[in-house]
């Protein structure tokens, strides 16, 4: 009888410490390694040339070096040297867990040429040696050390180790291809048929995955070969689970760039019957991509995509969301989630078993059912549905937060007469703690429900003016005074949003509070009963210990008394003006004619800024006068005879042609996207000749960049004479997977000694994390009909021209600064906000790499540094730009000669976007 109750003390016991010693989450987790020094660390590097080798110490070394390395901790040439030639001692010892950290850290050092000639051949030994696990690791660190003018070298061990029975080495084989391919991709692609060989005859599954991966990038440049690859794998057996949702993933992107009808009803075909697979994954990965494709089906209906019905995928979802297995049920509800946002009618069938999903132990698909249920719900559980998810709002992280304010803000703007209770639940929500990007996503929907629902406007604003009360972000509140401003003036009461708008007046920072001034001016100037309250209000704030804060309650207060004098009423007829950021005129055309108005001693005379130019028609006036400079230098004798026309009438000119050339342009692209609007155009970049000069059609490429998409005008000129050409189009290849074109014109008729612009309109695929910049070359040709004189018939005929390179540069648009402003504005930038590379360039002078480096990030030389001075070994370049969506950005260049490295420069950018300073500082590598 006492043997039950000792084992059940003991259980207990037991049950007890294993629960102590779980509750990681509630004691301070101490990092072993937080301490460790990088010297303390290579003076115990000796330990490896040590006789035996320890291979306990070894291990536990190499592991604090690999540490220090992915923390960021940088090595300096003597101490990388140092440290490599004690690891390549390492090469001796047959102990497979020491030998594999060798190849982990050897993989992680940057080698000079000279210690990669040595790494290579410890490297040569394994792969030609029997071990299999040295083999294979061997090879999968050649591909990162490997020189590609090495590479042809080592053609014939890598041909060999893709057909090895081993899968191991065959893998890392195939692995070692896919990141060769990147640098000499005419020896990987000598190895078609061994990779081919390898993929049909393989049994194993990562074998199989990795062969189609690398038949996929060997055929992804050429269109037709890559379709046919896919439709003739799509009809094979494939034995990988893996390779066949890889295969599934080439199928989709297939068919959402070509709409072709024989292959879209093969892949169609393909993707239901993985519907059907016994793997779970490649179900998963099927339904997954019918899902893709519906949302990109814009003109299906119901439940078919591209006239095929998925319901069965569907149906596939609906059944994962009662799987057992949590990550089965995040990934189904994931899926519908996104389907709920293009078709919430095909996700609605699934609702019955999202509801049970509300109470998942796991919040962040509990928060998934229920945003989707908002998506596709009925208005009568609107309540219901908001309760639930009151309930564990504090559990969830922001990310699914910001969702689910998506979700609440999509809702109410389908049922308006639910705003009380949504913009509750979003109000509640701004009281508690969160992120700026959460505060921001529920301001954002406040903002819009308001302007959206004309009955939400007053419940509305008093939320937000309850929220400013203790709002923490500055920006944030800034934002709120100005919507405040323009709205309360409508209310029915507007004085009772006085109050609110005053206490950040008196409680707030400088910017918060020069925001409540414009707030209470603009109110004023719309309410004439609220004047002189106001004009009181403001005038508290005159001593202010702000200078802008004081600037603007003076000028306001100097407005307003004008305004509720008599008979000076028209006081406020240029308050719009002045309350406006955006400046009428160019102030770089105020600056020259300021300049300009002093040189002419006309300083007792008012300046008169009436007779400036727009931004936009000093631009067209400065790129024309540069284009007249340079035809009368061609032609020096062309205009003896001629007056040169007024400065004024060469702005009108050239203003005119600009917005022509700019209404031309819109007109153009609103017709090859059917309407859609692309944004603004942020720059348009120099023309690139595609051809000789003295070719016979000389075509030139101009560049027009645009947020999220770029307009390709190829500017063709016929000089073959006799001849007509007649629907003269621009064709692209090797667009995937980083572009896709939505649109493209043609010329209609192209005669002798004319010249025409063909556009292409490419919308870019990725680029979020380098700040929209999407970089690559695409083939271009020519194609048109050519007809002689007398021949009305005539015949089609291609005309290749030069590679379309889009490249960093082209998402820079080069902007000077005034002479000597480029250290403040740098300084201001502050440390934090750069981004620092070292670099080895391929330039024989300090001059030509100067002037590389200029052209190549397309900025503009500051404070006459774009020239280098005779005699000097170094040369400091300060160069100013604005990356695309306007983001400012500084560059700092310290180029130089090393007798031992060639040309080497260290180039620091500073831009307040990361990704952009991140881009820009490695626009050379």
């Amino acid at each position: 009888m006492a043997t039950p109750s000792l084992k059940e003390a003991i259980k207990d016991k037991i049950t007890a410490t294993l629960k102590e010693s779980l509750k990681t989450d509630e004691r301070d987790f101490v990092n072993p390694w937080s301490n460790e020094d990088k010297a303390a660390i290579l003076q115990k590097s000796r330990c490896f040339g040590e006789t035996p080798i320890d291979a306990q110490k070894c291990l536990d070394l190499l592991t604090r070096v690999l540490y220090i390395l992915q923390q960021g901790e940088k090595f300096s040439s003597e101490e990388l040297q140092g440290l490599f030639f004690g690891v390549t001692k390492l090469f001796q010892t047959t102990n497979s867990r020491l030998r594999r950290m060798v190849y982990l850290i050897i993989k992680e050092l940057e080698l000079d040429p000279s210690e990669v000639f040595i790494c290579i051949a410890c490297l040569t030994k394994d792969i030609n040696g029997k071990n299999d696990s040295y083999k294979a690791n061997a090879i999968r660190v050649l591909s990162r050390v490997l020189d590609p003018a090495n590479a042809a070298a080592f053609d014939r061990y890598l041909k060999t180790a893709i057909v090895d029975k081993n899968p191991f080495v065959s893998s890392s084989a195939l692995v070692c291809g896919i990141h060769l391919l990147r640098s000499v991709p005419d020896t990987v692609r000598r190895w078609v048929n061994e990779i081919q060989t390898k993929y049909d005859n393989s049994n194993h599954a990562m074998v199989q995955f990795h062969a189609l991966a690398l038949i996929y990038d060997l055929k992804k440049t050429d269109r037709l070969a890559l379709h046919k690859v896919v439709t003739s794998l799509a009809k094979s057996q494939l034995k990988s689970p893996m390779a066949e949702c890889l295969l599934v993933r080439y199928a989709t992107h297939t068919l959402m760039t070509e709409r072709e009808s024989s292959i879209e009803k093969t892949l169609m075909s393909y993707l239901d019957s993985c519907l059907r697979h016994k793997s779970e994954m490649v179900t998963y990965e099927a339904a997954r991509a019918f899902c893709q494709l519906a949302a990109l089906d814009k003109e299906g209906l119901g439940q078919t995509v591209f006239g095929y019905d998925i319901t069965h995928a569907t149906t596939i979802l609906q059944i994962f969301l009662t799987s057992p297995k949590p990550v089965i049920r995040f990934g189904a509800i994931r899926t519908l989630s996104v389907l709920a946002q293009q078709r919430p009618q095909m996700a609605a069938r699934c609702n019955c078993d999202m509801e049970p999903l509300l109470s998942d132990s796991n919040r962040n698909t509990a928060t998934l059912a229920l945003t989707t249920l908002l998506k596709t719900g009925h208005e009568s559980n609107v309540e219901r549905l908001v309760k639930q998810i009151t309930t564990f709002m504090s559990d969830i992280s922001d990310v699914f937060k910001i969702e689910v304010v998506r979700a609440v803000k999509g809702l109410c703007l389908q049922y308006p007469n639910k705003y009380k209770v949504l913009m509750g639940f979003l109000s509640s929500n701004l009281r508690e703690d969160g992120s700026a990007d959460f505060k921001t996503d529920i301001v954002d929907a406040l903002l819009l429900i308001i302007s959206q629902i004309p009955a939400a406007r007053e419940v509305g604003l008093l939320h937000l003016c309850e929220f400013i009360e203790d709002c923490e972000y500055s920006v944030l509140c800034t934002r709120i005074l100005g919507f405040l401003g323009e709205e309360v003036p409508s209310t029915s009461v507007p004085s009772k949003y006085i109050r609110f708008i005053y206490n950040r007046l008196i409680l707030e920072n400088a910017l918060v509070r020069a925001a409540a001034v414009d707030a209470l001016a603009k109110i004023a100037m719309r309410c004439p009963s609220l004047r002189r309250d106001v004009l009181i209000l403001l005038q508290f704030g005159q001593n202010d210990n702000d200078d802008e804060v004081r600037d603007r309650i003076s000028l306001y207060s100097s407005v307003l008394e004008q305004c509720v004098e008599q008979d000076k009423e028209q006081a406020k007829s240029g308050f719009q003006a002045l309350m406006s950021t955006e400046m009428p005129f160019s102030l770089d055309a105020l600056y020259d004619g300021l300049v300009e108005h002093i040189s002419c001693g006309n300083q007792d005379s008012p300046f008169d800024v009436s007779a400036l130019p727009s931004e936009d028609a000093y631009k067209a006036t400065v790129q024309a006068q540069a284009a007249l400079q340079v035809e009368t230098t061609k032609k020096p004798g062309a205009q003896m005879g001629k007056a040169a026309p007024s400065a004024a009438a060469a702005r009108q000119e050239a203003a005119e042609k600009q917005a022509s050339a700019n209404a031309e342009l819109a007109r153009v692209v609103a017709e090859l996207t059917g309407g859609a609007d692309l944004g603004p155009p942020q720059h348009t970049c120099k023309p690139k000749p595609l051809t000789e000069s003295e070719a016979e059609y000389t075509v030139q490429c101009i560049k027009h960049m645009y947020k999220e998409h770029v307009v390709l005008e190829m500017y063709v000129t016929n000089t073959v004479q006799g001849v007509t050409l007649e629907d003269v189009e621009c064709r692209l290849s090797g667009l995937d997977p980083l572009w896709s074109a939505i649109g493209a014109s043609a010329i209609k008729t192209l005669a002798y000694g004319q010249s025409a612009s063909a556009y292409v309109v490419l919308e870019k695929r990725g680029g979020e994390e380098t700040a929209g910049a999407v970089t690559g070359s695409l083939g271009a040709a020519l194609h048109f009909l050519m007809k002689e004189e007398g021949d009305d018939l005539g015949y089609e005929d291609d005309y290749p021209v030069e590679q379309v390179l889009i490249s960093s540069g082209d998402y820079m648009h080069p902007r000077g600064l005034p002479q000597g402003q480029h250290k403040s504005v740098w300084d201001g930038m502050g440390a934090e906000k750069e981004e620092t590379q070292k670099l080895v360039l391929n330039y024989k002078s300090l001059e030509a790499a100067v002037e590389g480096v200029i052209a190549n990030l397309n900025m503009e030389p500051c404070d006459k540094t774009g020239k280098v001075e005779a005699g000097v070994r170094g040369h400091t370049l300060l160069l100013s730009g604005t990356f695309l969506g306007g983001n400012s950005c500084l560059v700092r260049a310290l180029v130089g000669m090393n007798a031992e490295y060639g040309c080497v420069a260290k180039l620091s950018c500073r831009a307040n976007n990361p990704q952009v300073r991140a881009f820009v500082a490695r626009a050379l590598m």
